[in-house]
């Protein structure tokens, strides 16, 4: 009986531990850009403010979901970036956006190469979306990103 309970409450404890996988964030550009050029992978970077409304709540319901949480680990070099600049900042823990990837509303979400080279046609400008995302309208941009991705910039990223 003792050692049904133990394996119980192992198999619980192993199951907690693996659903609670998180996004692995960065929180330097400097550092992301280095990873991405390493592990040649895009770089998905998320501005927040603890201004905006809809930052917490993507945070908790949409890069919370196992499927998103997957696809940005995996395929993507994770950046959060507080999107304030200077004394007007106003998220702990997180490294400040440059001014020139600042916008004018959060949430915000890049998707850039490595050297933060733009996912639009022909370069002419960042991949940005705004707003709150659900996971399925999330995944269809992560899928977007990484195929404009490889696409424009394959060739100079090949594993």
């Amino acid at each position: 009986m003792k050692s049904k309970v133990m394996f119980s409450l192992l198999l619980l404890f192993f199951s907690q531990t693996i659903l609670a996988e998180e996004i692995k964030w960065q929180t330097e550009l400097n550092d992301a850009k280095e990873l991405a050029v390493y592990h040649k992978k895009p770089i998905f970077l998320f501005l927040e403010s603890r201004k905006c409304y809809y930052c917490p709540i993507i945070k908790e319901q949409t890069f919370t979901d196992e499927k998103v949480i997957k696809m940005i680990n995996n395929d993507f070099i994770p950046l959060i970036l507080d999107n304030s600049l200077g004394s007007e900042s106003d998220v702990e823990n997180t490294g400040h956006a440059p001014e020139r990837l600042t916008v004018s509303m959060t949430p915000a979400i890049y998707f850039m190469g490595p050297k933060e080279e733009k996912l639009s046609k022909k370069g002419k400008k960042h991949m940005i979306i705004y707003g709150m995302w659900k996971p399925k309208e999330l995944l269809e941009w992560l899928n977007d990103a990484n195929r404009k991705f490889k696409k424009l910039y394959g060739k100079n990223y090949e594993k």
